[in-house]
């Protein structure tokens, strides 16, 4: 007989910022954060996604580089998260960023053991 997967439903949170160290701090701030199964950030090029653009005719705008930041976060804790995660990124200023929230149907939770020591590189507050 095998052993039922843990996990169940969650929300995943993604979250556009400009390329200016902000995803570092804040995945640094999200493990104190309840709830977050799994955290990770990507470079993308990004068409004016932060910022008004324009191009020529028949041509697309110069890309700028931007950071993906995904969460997948249990049901119960997404809500609450997604506002403080509004604030803590300062998505709200001008080219600030954008935040989306979507559901899924099933997530495995991932706990790191204990005394793993953080990135040597990693910023914190």
């Amino acid at each position: 007989m095998s052993t039922p997967v843990p996990g169940g439903p969650a929300k995943l949170i993604s979250c556009i910022l400009p390329d200016d160290g902000r995803d570092r701090r804040l995945l640094a701030w999200l493990r104190d954060q309840p709830g977050v199964t799994r955290a990770n950030s990507v470079y993308c090029r990004g068409h004016s996604v932060l910022q008004e653009t324009s191009a020529r005719h028949g041509r697309l705008p110069e890309p700028t580089l931007v950071r993906l930041l995904s969460l997948v976060v249990e049901t119960a804790e997404a809500n609450g998260l997604f506002e403080r995660l509004y604030v803590q990124a300062d998505i709200g200023r001008p080219g600030g960023g954008a935040l989306m929230m979507t559901p899924l149907s099933f997530a495995t939770p991932f706990l790191l053991p204990e005394g793993v020591p953080d990135e040597p590189d990693e910023l914190t507050e």
